[in-house]
């Protein structure tokens, strides 16, 4: 009994250590160089030209933080650009409990989208993308476009797994990280979340809206962007060759062409939305 009941826990730890990486926190922080600020709902980081015309808000995936996109807030090709990392609540500086609410989530976002009206773009990995997404449907005056990058969309695909009912266990509380525990909570409640989610109007949506996805992604299944794709005719889907969920941090420039990219297409909300 003893030897199954450690054998259930090494699987265990094995399982949350790839839900734990669905949004990966930078090891080689540059945080001083950049500038942590923070609202009531969320942390945030900002890089960049604070004064440039459009405005890129970063959203990580679970568990995770807003140091996990330093290298974009860093990258010379995005320094024209205002540059915002946010740490979702439960994460990293937020000052707000975790919330396994999409809707609550991008609520959260408000406070730092009625800073500046100037044209705003959304990035989100992973459970970050239907963040961005239920963002972009709550607020469609306020968001410009969205790259979706791995992102967690279809409930057929996201139902708990076994080792997120384990880490529900008193058990489990005893040996896991904090991080994971809080992860574990939304992933529990994800698929009814993207229920949700899926029965709003996607198509309602008029901004360009751009799904990429790694085809060998063992975390979010690339069905997840397909799904996407048929909820959302217009949007643009890129399936990526030799990359998995991690492509956020293993072909960063791939990311940067296509963030770039976004930023180029015309604004619908011009007349608007202007800095």
């Amino acid at each position: 009994m003893r030897k199954r009941l450690k054998v259930s826990l090494g699987l265990l730890f094995v399982g949350l250590v790839g839900l734990s990486t669905m949004s990966l926190t930078a090891t080689n922080s540059t945080v001083s160089a950049l500038q942590a600020l923070k609202t009531d709902e969320v942390s945030f980081l900002e890089a960049g030209d604070v004064d440039a015309p459009q405005r890129i808000i970063f959203i990580h995936g679970s568990p995770g933080s807003k140091e996990g996109y330093e290298d974009y807030l860093n990258d010379a090709a995005l320094q024209s650009y205002h540059l915002i990392a946010v740490d979702r609540p439960g994460f990293g500086a937020s000052p707000k409990p975790v919330q396994t609410s999409l809707k609550a989530q991008a609520e959260s976002l408000m406070p730092i989208l009625v800073r500046s009206d100037k044209p705003t773009f959304l990035v989100g990995h992973s459970l970050g993308g239907p963040i961005a997404l239920q963002a972009a449907l709550l607020y469609p005056d306020e968001i410009d476009g969205a790259l979706l990058v791995a992102p967690a969309l279809d409930p057929a695909l996201e139902s708990p797994k076994w080792y997120n009912y384990l880490a529900d266990t008193i058990l489990a509380h005893w040996i896991l990280p904090n991080d994971m525990l809080l992860s574990n909570i939304e992933m529990m409640e994800l698929e009814s979340e993207l229920e949700k989610l899926a029965e709003q109007d996607w198509e309602a949506l008029s901004i360009p809206v751009v799904l990429v996805h790694g085809e060998e992604d063992d975390i979010a299944d690339p069905g997840n962007s397909l799904f996407g794709k048929r909820k959302l005719p217009s949007s643009t889907l890129k399936m990526i060759e030799d990359e998995g969920h991690f492509v956020l941090w293993q072909n960063v420039p791939l990311l940067v062409g296509e963030i770039k990219a976004l930023l180029a297409v015309p604004l619908l909300h011009e007349g608007s939305n202007e800095a």
